[in-house]
């Protein structure tokens, strides 16, 4: 096995042991449980695992037979996505030790096709996965995977969580799609940890640090959208600078677990509020001295927008990736 993918498929074995110990503490009849700040049971996160793997072997197996470039389309995200809804779908009617046979079955088969990568391999795209950061060198680390649902298993265990059913004025569902999680917990499930102590490419900010300001980063969001579901206007901006740092220094030792849970938890707060906006609300004006002139701007386009200001942040962390870190 080429050097580099060795690399990653240890990873990938740390963080199945940790999914597999996760699962092993939830009784037969919790498998229903919801999961907090989403609306999967842990029945479905399950069906959802044991088939994730199938969509890399086909792009795996697409690779080595030179088809990344080829005529053929590639699958598109939307396809990807709609093959994990299908999984899920599958999934319910079967019971959990099969579930689980297959996750493991389906690993070997992965792991076979790894083997057979090579160094020219790496540099190539998957499509699957957008037009940004889908470098098979990238994606290729999939030890993320596991560790995030295993955070979702602890979560579920330990929260009584029914999923509201949230309803979004039409303008707003774009904006809204941005603003999954995703994306985040992809990124820091893949921070080398011993990079959340060292310094970020933001000056005077950690990795952690800059975890940190992820977490609590709706917080003026929240304010102008409270204000507006509370009152009817836009409220007045705050001292962000010192808001900011406010909120850093109250963070100082908190535990990456510990942010990223109180990251989902802000994110979902952030739903409730955009949920209850009225179409008077995102016409109000709003002072944007960041933008072009003019800075007053539909409180739209302030939503809209908002979701690239963590974008940026998140962006800052990628060079603390295990793929980025590594010195194969």
């Amino acid at each position: 096995m080429e050097a580099y993918v060795h690399d990653a498929v240890l990873d990938m074995h740390h963080a199945r042991d940790e999914f597999e110990a996760a699962l092993d503490a939830v009784d037969s009849e919790q498998w229903e449980r919801q999961i907090p700040y989403g609306d999967r049971t842990l029945h479905e996160l399950l069906a959802h695992v044991a088939g994730a793997d199938q969509a890399w072997a086909v792009a795996a197996q697409g690779l080595l037979k030179g088809e990344s470039e080829a005529a053929k389309k590639p699958v598109s995200p939307e396809e990807a996505k709609a093959a994990r809804k299908r999984a899920i779908e599958r999934g319910r009617g079967r019971p959990v030790p099969e579930l689980r046979a297959e996750m493991v079955s389906r690993r070997k088969l992965l792991l076979g096709l790894y083997e057979l990568l090579e160094k020219r391999h790496l540099a190539l795209g998957l499509p699957a996965y957008g037009d940004e950061h889908n470098s098979v060198r990238q994606r290729i680390w999939l030890g993320y995977h596991d560790r995030l649902h295993a955070a979702d298993v602890k979560r579920a265990l330990r929260m009584n969580w029914a999923a509201p059913k949230l309803k979004f004025l039409p303008e707003l569902e774009p904006a809204v799609e941005q603003l999954s999680p995703d994306n985040v917990l992809y990124v820091v499930h893949s921070v080398d940890p011993v990079m959340w102590e060292l310094p970020s490419l933001t000056q005077g900010w950690t990795h952690r640090d800059l975890l940190a300001h992820i977490a609590t980063g709706d917080w003026v969001f929240q304010r102008h959208l409270r204000s507006l579901v509370e009152t009817g206007k836009v409220a007045q901006w705050p001292d962000v600078h010192a808001g900011n740092a406010e909120r850093l220094a109250e963070r100082k030792v908190s535990t990456v677990n510990a942010l990223i849970e109180e990251y989902l938890s802000m994110r979902h707060g952030t739903m409730l509020l955009l949920a209850e906006l009225k179409p008077k609300h995102v016409r109000e004006v709003l002072f944007m001295p960041w933008m072009p002139e003019p800075h007053e701007r539909p409180m739209i386009e302030y939503i809209q927008w908002f979701w690239m200001h963590e974008r940026t942040h998140v962006d800052d962390l990628r060079p603390a990736m295990k793929y980025a870190t590594s010195l194969r």
